[in-house]
């Protein structure tokens, strides 16, 4: 007993210490038990979301049709009823275009047309350079230039007007005669007067339209460059064969307009003052240049620089002038025909496009884009129905831009690529007083008169207009070559970026501003303003009772503008899905 009170009196004497000790040991076996508690709650929680994603991830991976049946029935069932309609439009166009692109089997023979008989589009077929085996002989490309130098003459007639130039003459200069042949027109009496004569009883003699000399030697040089060779090659016959088809239907669209006008006075077109079709033509004609700007300065009329037309790479020094084998031109199908944005087409990259099956091809896959251009001088009020007649030709023109002239200009865009002068239109060289040393008297529209002796304007109303459009050339239908299968949401968004010409840049997070030891939020510190130096008033005036010139607000009371902004912080989007 007495040995119990011994150690009773060492524990009050040291009761705090070890009270306190007890305190410490209890509380500390108290947190570890409610940390190991949570730290285990927390991680099987964290176990059990991972679980969850990964489930959800591995059903979406999994699931590519719709969970619901009778859903997924249906919008197959939407989709096969949309190819189909798309199947059949495109099968529609291309039998409308069929009974147009025909080749002349009688002409040319059964041989000579079976060479390029069902071989649509030819770039697929024929490659470049063309293969000795896949060659015509010379007799054929023999005749083929004469087929074309027969076809002008009639295709001239279905316009009412008539061919006047050397087809086997080659011209250099056409833009500069163009341009001077066309001067004459305008406000002045044009050159139509001149190749009509006039019976006594007041009946006109000669075209309907007049179409001349000069301008369809441009023609020729345009649709028809290997004539400087001699004879086309194999891949030429094709693209020349197409220009015809085209030219065809550009010159029925205008007898189509004139109807069944006799007479000058009665036809709304008067005047062909140029016809493009392929390379030649550039879109944008008539755009404002910023000042100052190469485009602006250099001075050249001919509607495209050399640039433009890829003269570097069509390789003109390995030209050859045979006339016994082909010669190695440049490929035709460079730069002829152009993209949904209008860009033009390298022939590398059309081969390449109309091979290689992909969603991103499917434009070149069902059509080729060919590019065309008139110039015509008419009627202004006769413009709606031109354009009517472009829309329902059976190659119909898409037109995408129509330019009208002011009275007495001529665009250089129709002069067959001739230079300016010094960055001025020709015409407007004319208008400005320039003595060009053409005419008689010094008149420009050489007819002897100037001044007040003018001849009066026999059509005031005619303006010239120019129809720059497109003609799809339809490829054979093919549903493979929609390359369905390869369709997701990436080829989709770059299919609407391709059409658009617009790219989209990733939405990139704003990270939220960071955060100091206290659990603030920092931010971020304004750039100093520097502020000018408060002027000294002169005597007797005021001082300046805001000399840092800080604006005032509506109650009179300077704006404090120590105080930073508050940023504004942006929230990445939970979910990006591109639109479409």
């Amino acid at each position: 007993m007495d040995q119990l009170k011994e150690y009773f009196a060492v524990a009050v004497k040291y009761g705090f210490w070890i009270g306190s000790g007890t305190v410490f040991l209890c509380s500390l076996l108290f947190w570890y038990l409610s940390t190991s508690t949570l730290a285990t709650e927390a991680e099987k929680q964290t176990s059990s979301i991972k679980a969850s994603i990964s489930t959800v991830s591995q059903i979406q991976s999994e699931l590519s049709v719709h969970p619901n049946a009778q859903s997924h029935a249906e919008m197959e069932k939407l989709i096969e009823d949309r190819q189909n309609q798309v199947l059949q439009s495109w099968e529609t166009l291309f039998e409308r275009q069929s009974e147009i692109l025909v080749w002349p089997e009688d002409v040319l023979t059964k041989r000579f047309v079976d060479q390029y008989r069902n071989k649509i589009p030819i770039e697929y077929y024929v490659e470049y350079p063309t293969p000795e085996a896949d060659s015509l002989t010379t007799s054929m490309r023999s005749t083929y230039a004469k087929h074309i130098k027969n076809e002008l003459p009639d295709l001239a007639e279905i316009a009412g007007t008539e061919w006047t130039a050397d087809f086997e003459t080659s011209t250099s200069a056409g833009g500069m005669g163009s341009a001077m042949g066309t001067m004459a027109g305008g406000g002045r009496r044009t050159i139509d007067a001149e190749l009509r004569e006039e019976t006594i009883l007041g009946i006109r003699q000669g075209p309907l339209v007049v179409w001349t000399q000069q301008s369809q030697a441009n023609l020729l040089s345009d649709l028809f460059p290997w004539r400087q060779a001699g004879l086309p090659n194999t891949l030429e016959i094709y693209y020349s064969q197409e220009n015809l088809w085209v030219l065809r239907q550009l010159l029925e669209i205008i007898g189509k307009v004139n109807g069944a006008a006799k007479q000058p006075y009665q036809a709304k077109i008067h005047e062909i003052n140029g016809i493009k079709i392929g390379s030649s033509v550039v879109f944008g004609a008539g755009q404002i240049s910023e000042p100052g700007s190469s485009r602006a300065s250099t001075g050249m009329g001919m509607g495209m620089g050399m640039d433009d037309m890829g003269m570097d790479d069509l390789g003109l020094d390995d030209f050859g002038m045979g006339m016994g084998s082909e010669a190695v031109s440049p490929d035709p199908a460079e730069f002829r025909y152009v993209s949904e944005g209008l860009e033009k087409i390298a022939a590398t990259d059309l081969r390449s496009a109309l091979k290689d099956i992909k969603p991103q091809n499917v434009a070149l896959a069902i059509a080729k884009r060919l590019p065309v251009m008139m110039s015509l001088k008419m009627n202004q009020r006769a413009i709606p129905e031109l354009l009517a007649a472009c829309g329902s030709a059976k190659l119909m023109i898409k037109v995408r831009q129509t330019r009208i002239m002011p009275k007495g200009k001529v665009s250089t865009a129709s002069s067959g690529g001739g230079m300016g002068m010094g960055g001025m239109d020709l015409d407007m060289a004319m208008d400005d007083g320039m003595d060009m040393g053409m005419g008689m008297g010094g008149s420009p529209s050489g007819l002897g008169t100037t001044g007040k002796d003018e001849p009066i304007d026999e059509f005031p109303l005619d303006m010239q207009v120019e129809i720059y459009g497109l003609i799809y050339i339809y490829n054979p239908p093919d549903l493979d070559k929609l390359a369905i299968e390869q369709i997701n949401e990436e080829t989709v968004e770059q299919a609407v970026q391709d059409l658009s010409g617009e790219s989209k840049e990733p939405v990139k997070p704003v990270a939220p501003p960071a955060a100091d030891d206290t659990g603030d939020a920092v931010l971020p510190t304004p750039e100093p303003t520097t502020v000018p130096p408060a002027s000294t008033p002169a005597p007797g005036q005021p001082a300046d009772q805001n000399p840092a010139g800080i604006p005032a607000n509506p109650a009179g009371e300077p704006v404090n503008t120590e105080t930073p902004p508050t940023p504004v912080t942006a929230l990445p989007p939970s979910n990006l899905t591109p639109t479409g």
